[in-house]
């Protein structure tokens, strides 16, 4: 999967940058803010297999919006994403999104340090960051999935990934009309 999603990763980390700055951070999360929402949106659409038994990806959905309302920020309208239509395809997602909170370790400690924390703009961090457990299960039923097309589910991932780029340009699309 790794390699399926590994040009559309750099392009998304390269387009985020290094969240140096207040300005940087409240960016990143205007975009994640409405990439994240649609995408939560599809994938709670799909019906789930039943051999991903209990298991479900950690939903940052309310926590973003609580973040977006503290900071006042606003977020660009994306497009709604449709659910995937194969349960290969919802792995993909599901790969996307849970294994993103790995990132979020690091991206935490960056707005720490710029004083944003579960408290104060960085709830959904806090919430994806807390439970590191749910990636490891997630693998684990994904190495033992009963029907897997690593094509199908590089699809799906890919497109997650184009999705957050193209929420994170209308961000700045945004920022260039207000400040342009």
């Amino acid at each position: 999967m790794r390699a399926h999603v590994h040009e559309a990763h750099e392009s998304l980390d390269g387009l985020i940058g290094g969240l140096e700055t207040e300005r940087d951070y409240l960016r990143y999360l205007a975009g994640m803010a409405a990439f994240r929402i649609s995408a939560e949106a599809a994938v709670e659409a799909r019906r789930f297999p039943s051999w991903l038994k209990d298991w479900r990806p950690v939903s940052t959905r309310l926590a973003l919006e609580k973040d977006v309302e503290t900071l006042r920020l606003s977020c660009p309208p994306v497009s709604a994403l449709a659910p995937p239509e194969t349960d290969s395809g919802l792995l993909g997602m599901l790969y996307t999104l849970e294994g993103s909170a790995l990132g979020a370790r690091l991206i935490a400690k960056r707005a720490k340090a710029l004083g944003f924390d579960e408290d104060h703009g960085a709830t959904h961090l806090a919430v994806q960051t807390a439970a590191p457990a749910n990636w490891r299960v997630f693998l684990d039923l994904l190495e033992a999935a009963p029907v897997f097309d690593l094509d199908e589910a590089g699809a799906e991932a890919s497109r997650l990934f184009r999705h957050a780029y193209d929420a994170m340009m209308l961000v700045d699309r945004a920022e260039e009309k207000v400040h342009g």
